[in-house]
């Protein structure tokens, strides 16, 4: 913790903090250096930030394309001619399975928390949440908008220049 103090602390004489500052002034000797050095550092944070930014967009459109091909697949087989009936509706009966393992596993913890042992009760504990997770992404497919609506882009344009 001391030298952590000593990084900062003043009572010491001169703080490894203000030994850079001075570096950095020692190097920068005159007024239009010192604001050239510091007009370069906002605009590297600047272009930083924006980059961020860039990629945040191109993160959330990847993931609404992920959801829209997931749909598009789907919707697809069920218009196929050539599908099996289990092939139409595999999805949806394991999310039908999944949500009912679901609510009979809140059901019993929550009524009946007794019967459970007590030596598996983590482990239980532990599936339900796992479930829990899975039937968000359930109900996000059949229920959830991908915030594309008809005709716009939610999205601004790429306007990074590479």
């Amino acid at each position: 913790m001391s030298f952590i103090s000593n990084l900062f602390n003043k009572g010491t004489g001169e703080t490894i903090v203000s030994s850079i500052g001075n570096v950095i002034d020692d190097l920068t000797t005159t007024k239009s250096e010192k604001l050239q050095l510091e007009l370069e550092l906002k605009k590297a944070e600047w272009q930083h930030q924006h980059e961020m930014q860039s990629l945040k967009i191109k993160q959330e459109s990847n993931i609404l394309k992920d959801k829209d091909s997931a749909r598009n697949r789907a919707a697809k087989v069920q218009t196929s001619p050539s599908a099996t009936l289990l092939n139409k509706n595999i999805s949806a009966y394991l999310a039908i399975i999944t949500t009912v393992l679901s609510f009979a596993l809140f059901f019993v913890i929550l009524f009946y928390p007794d019967s459970l042992p007590q030596k598996g009760k983590d482990i239980i504990i532990y599936i339900l949440g796992v479930l829990s997770a899975i039937i968000t992404q359930v109900f996000s497919f059949y229920f959830g908008a991908s915030l594309k609506q008809e005709g716009s882009n939610p999205l601004p344009p790429d306007t990074s220049t590479h």
